[in-house]
């Protein structure tokens, strides 16, 4: 069996599978159960398998690649809009094919085994840094309900927790106390966890030889360049760093019409997380340039006088975006001597 294209809406335990002619006329659209899933696609000559990049996806995409096929997965909002009818499965099979035809859809490879390791490592740490922050939150409601106020840094809130309970002329009851302690206890495990992931991290990312590259660009840290290993597959699907950009979402939405060109903020679209880290690490260059005098840091001095400190960062990110496409594509480091003179 030839068939032009293969495409999966992937479920717990019966997937829908439609394929498709070189003709592009649908040959079957039927409904498989899950043992029985690559006995079938082991039957079809080699041929590109198509998926949405949603859950399950990596795995099935290692599976089906293993039988000897092509295996690219689609973002989910670009399938939405190629939906034609009511929203069911054999619909949204025939819309997956027909979404990886367009000629501007950007098809993803399956994550490695390494890099969905590192991925599920920064999805946890992720977690239990919101669960640090609110478990702090909530004992500083505590302490001040109780009429004790700490100072903001977290630091300055461990360290006066147990000088707290050891003061016996506050109006702490026995009762405040004890649960005051177990949120304190359960603080200091928080913080044990979110080293021990992060040390976790950092031995797989630097076993990969573009993690050292990717420490050299401005703005990138430890954490910062584990989340580009483990997002980006693949560097040279894209064709250019603004494309890396975009697909982040960090360049600006545009509504145009025949000679009037609109811009707007950024899309937002793409790796949420991603996004926030780049942006993070950026604003971090930029609050740093004032104490510096090379040509980089100048050019961002002057750049913060004609415009407002978050454009500026969020330009930088967009940046970053490009620089990181440069430094993976071409195994090289970072210049920043050759940047400088770019920028001068």
């Amino acid at each position: 069996m030839n068939y032009k294209l293969i495409s999966i809406d992937l479920a717990k335990t019966v997937f829908q599978v439609a394929a498709f002619n070189p003709d592009n006329t649908i040959a079957f659209n039927r409904k498989i159960n899950r043992p029985a899933l690559l006995s079938t696609l082991r039957q079809c000559e080699h041929t590109l398998v198509v998926m949405e990049a949603c859950y399950s996806a990596n795995y099935w995409g290692r599976a089906i690649e293993k039988l000897g096929h092509t295996v690219k997965l689609i973002p989910a909002r670009m399938v939405k809009a190629m939906l034609v009818g009511n929203k069911n499965d054999a619909n949204d099979a025939i819309a997956i094919g027909e979404t990886a035809g367009r000629p501007k859809v950007s098809l993803l490879r399956p994550k490695t085994v390494e890099q969905q390791d590192i991925q599920s490592l920064l999805r946890i740490r992720e977690r239990l840094v919101e669960n640090r922050t609110a478990n702090c939150n909530q004992l500083r409601g505590f302490l001040a309900e109780y009429g004790l106020i700490v100072a903001k840094t977290r630091r300055q809130l461990m360290l006066a927790i147990p000088l707290i309970l050891e003061d016996a002329d506050n109006e702490l009851s026995t009762v405040a106390r004890g649960f005051i302690q177990r949120l304190y206890e359960f603080q200091l495990y928080l913080n044990e966890q979110i080293e021990q992931v992060a040390e976790e991290i950092l031995t797989l990312a630097q076993a990969m030889p573009q993690y050292p590259l990717l420490l050299t660009i401005p703005g990138v840290g430890p954490i910062v360049a584990s989340t580009l290993l483990a997002s980006i597959n693949e560097v040279n699907d894209f064709k250019n760093g603004r494309q890396l950009a975009a697909w982040l979402g960090l360049t600006p939405s545009q509504y145009s019409s025949g000679t009037t060109n609109r811009l707007g903020k950024i899309t937002n679209r793409g790796n949420q997380t991603l996004r926030r880290l780049l942006i993070h690490g950026a604003r971090t260059v930029v609050n740093w340039c004032d104490k510096k005098d090379d040509s980089l840091s100048l050019w961002f001095q002057r750049l913060k006088q004609r415009q407002h400190v978050c454009k500026v960062t969020v330009a930088l990110a967009n940046k970053m975006a490009r620089m990181v496409f440069v430094v993976m594509s071409s195994g090289q480091a970072f210049d920043m001597n050759k940047a400088c003179k770019m920028a001068a």
